[in-house]
């Protein structure tokens, strides 16, 4: 009595956007999932934006902060008493505060995406890894069978189990460091640490000119900052700039002007250089994702016509379980690549 050669799953279960489905099925097969995991909360990437925005200490302070200098510049502004120089002060104040604000949200959203992607590359090796697991799972098996018959030997078969071990050890591993980014993820967002990824976030095209965004530059709080001791400065040598004030004075406040003058040309030059700096790794990591996608299309295409192979009769299930390896490695690349 003949059995019908065994086949994996029929190939369009492992297109790359059914990946993850295929992988958290696996992962059940290799272990029963934790009680703990099972109550995860799945979030998107703007759900963790979100939660880090409303929740961020950073965030929260500098919108306190800038109430309060919003308050001082209205009174300073409206008390006939207060001199130009507080007057000024007081604004600079504000300007900055806002600065200050804009920044801890920039800074309250990268971070939220670094942990959110942090975890979704978790997840992704634990699939990757769950599977490297089967593949040397049945290798064991093989080289026992082979044992059996004649055609292998003990150190073949104690070589499989090594890496089987070797494997399970990175499984496991793996699971850890999705608890540990998890638990990153919703100290920033808030949300507890029994959150999971549950998507990529697409960014978007790299559209804007490195001449656009050199634009802007000058909402930079640094900058904002530079500017304010600037102006205060100019205003000091205006102020002292008379018959009635000492030349010891003006002279001063004229090397304090020059003083904020370098330091502000400096913080331009520091904050063009880091634009163009970020501006090119933007474009670099464009070009690598390209190239992942490109090389996760070929592995596709090999697991179709592997699939096909093996229903003809051409190829081993272990062979195509290893093309499927191969196209899951391709995939966490193209993972990694567009949470870069």
């Amino acid at each position: 009595m003949t059995h019908p050669t065994p086949t994996l799953a029929h190939p369009r279960a492992f297109h790359p956007r059914r990946l993850h489905l295929l992988s958290a099925a696996l992962l059940l097969a290799v272990a029963p999932a934790a009680s703990a995991q099972s109550a995860a909360q799945t979030i998107s990437g703007g759900t963790a934006v979100t939660a880090a925005l409303k929740t961020g200490a950073d965030v929260n302070t500098a919108q306190a902060n800038l109430i309060k200098a919003q308050a001082a510049s209205r009174a300073a502004q409206a008390d006939p008493a207060t001199l130009v120089a507080g007057k000024l002060n007081a604004k600079n104040a504000e300007t900055l505060a806002q600065a200050t604000l804009r920044g801890a949200k920039l800074g309250a959203i990268q971070n939220a995406i670094g942990a959110y992607n942090a975890l979704l590359e978790a997840q992704e090796n634990v699939e990757l890894q769950t599977l490297q697991t089967q593949v040397d799972q049945k290798a064991v098996q093989v080289a026992q069978v082979k044992l059996g018959i004649g055609n292998a030997t003990a150190l073949d078969v104690q070589n499989a189990q090594n890496t089987l071990s070797g494997s399970q050890q990175t499984l496991a591993d793996a699971r850890a460091q999705v608890n540990l980014a998890a638990a990153k993820l919703g100290t920033l967002s808030g949300l507890g640490s029994s959150v999971r990824a549950g998507s990529v976030i697409t960014a978007p095209k790299l559209g804007a000119t490195l001449s656009g965004l050199q634009g802007n530059l000058s909402a930079l709080s640094s900058l904002v900052s530079a500017a304010g001791d600037l102006s205060s400065a100019q205003l000091t040598v205006k102020l002292a700039d008379n018959d009635f004030t000492p030349a010891r004075t003006l002279q001063d406040a004229r090397t304090a002007l020059a003083n904020a003058q370098r330091s502000a040309d400096t913080a331009g030059r520091n904050a063009q250089q880091a634009l163009a700096s970020a501006y090119q790794n933007a474009q670099n990591a464009a070009e690598l994702l390209s190239v992942a996608h490109s090389r996760e299309a070929a592995a596709q295409k090999t697991y179709t016509q592997d699939a096909a192979r093996l229903k003809s009769g051409t190829i081993s299930a272990v062979e195509l379980q290893s093309t499927q390896l191969t196209l899951k490695k391709r995939s966490s690349v193209a993972c990694r690549r567009r949470t870069t």
